[in-house]
């Protein structure tokens, strides 16, 4: 009888242990959870939102671009084992469009940020060189501002992938997600073009102003501009006269452009064209290798401004009420000026 109460007593204490099954564990797709945070104040950006692409560093391959998320919100990703590169930037491929044209973005060797061709004014610009001989040119759009950061060798271990003790609500682990700390940094410049113009009085204005050999767009890769080269269309205007000159003056110009070619040390020329309508109704097209003229400014935040300033002296004039009106002649803005007494 003892016996028999021994073995039912085990047999119970078997049937419990049986039902005590071990806990299970969950892995979130074979992924770690990587919390991307940039820095915009290098850029002096405000984006309203980040863009991630992860591409896999052995081969360059696209391996994912991560839906974008708002600037005010947390920026996670999800990655699998293995070394990746990040490419960061403000704003999403497609809020640039028809001022910067996103290409190539399968492989990181070829991805790259383009200007977009402005038609008309490519046309204008066909026109004014028709008697020169300066091969295939044409005029991109003013790009809008772009912040890239690259972020190499990000390592993702076996031991970082996420694992949870019961069903996550969601598949990011924030308490262990690996920190990915960047400063995007603006890859657009601004091109300052100041003229003082001797005999300014003897021009009733401009019509387009070119300068040509910038770049035509931007690798985000290498961090280099390309080496193909485009002109930028713009009005230099803001008609300003001298302290004590009714005649002498400056003109002045500011825009958006990829900037120099290249890293910026190449052997490449830079050519501006500025076409001023004198008073008479006559054309006096003026143009100058500015190469030798530029001077980089690199500012607090790292936006690069490449300025330009010359000095040009226009021949005196009888203005002719019959002089040829030119249609897309853009008139003197003139700036008001206190002159110190």
């Amino acid at each position: 009888m003892r016996r028999l109460v021994k073995y039912t007593a085990l047999l119970l204490l078997l049937l419990l242990a049986g039902c005590q099954r071990d806990h299970l564990y969950y892995a979130s797709s074979q992924t770690a959870s990587v919390l991307v945070e940039p820095d915009w104040s290098v850029s002096g950006l405000h984006p309203n939102g980040v863009s991630v692409f992860a591409f896999n560093e052995a081969d360059g391959s696209l391996y994912k671009r991560f839906p974008p998320v708002s600037a005010s919100q947390k920026c996670y990703v999800k990655l699998p084992e293995g070394d990746f590169t990040l490419v960061v930037m403000n704003d999403t491929p497609e809020e640039f469009g028809g001022r910067i044209a996103f290409c190539g973005e399968e492989n990181l060797a070829t991805f790259r940020a383009m200007g977009v061709k402005d038609e008309v004014r490519s046309q204008k610009l066909e026109e004014h060189l028709q008697s020169k001989a300066t091969g295939d040119e044409y005029c991109i759009v003013e790009p809008d501002t772009l912040a890239v950061s690259v972020v190499r060798g990000l390592h993702i271990s076996p031991e970082q992938i996420d694992y949870y003790y019961d069903m996550p609500a969601t598949d990011i682990s924030e308490a262990d997600a690996i920190e990915v700390k960047t400063a995007p940094q603006s890859v657009i410049s601004q091109v300052n073009i100041t003229a003082h113009v001797k005999g300014l009085k003897y021009a009733r204005g401009t019509t387009l102003s070119y300068l040509r050999g910038v770049a035509a767009g931007h690798c985000l890769g290498s961090g280099d501009n390309t080496m193909e080269q485009v002109a930028q269309a713009f009005i230099l205007n803001n008609r300003t006269f001298d302290p004590g000159s009714d005649s002498d003056g400056t003109i002045r110009a500011s825009f958006l452009s990829f900037g120099l070619v290249g890293d910026g040390n190449t052997d490449k020329r830079y050519y501006l064209d500025i076409n001023f309508v004198l008073v008479n109704g006559e054309d006096h097209p003026l143009t100058y290798d500015v190469t030798d003229l530029i001077s980089i400014d690199v500012t607090l935040s790292l936006q690069l401004s490449l300025n330009l300033d010359l000095e040009i002296e226009l021949p005196e004039v009888v203005g002719n009420e019959e002089g040829g009106f030119k249609t897309d002649i853009n008139e003197w803005e003139d700036e008001t000026v206190d002159i110190p007494m």
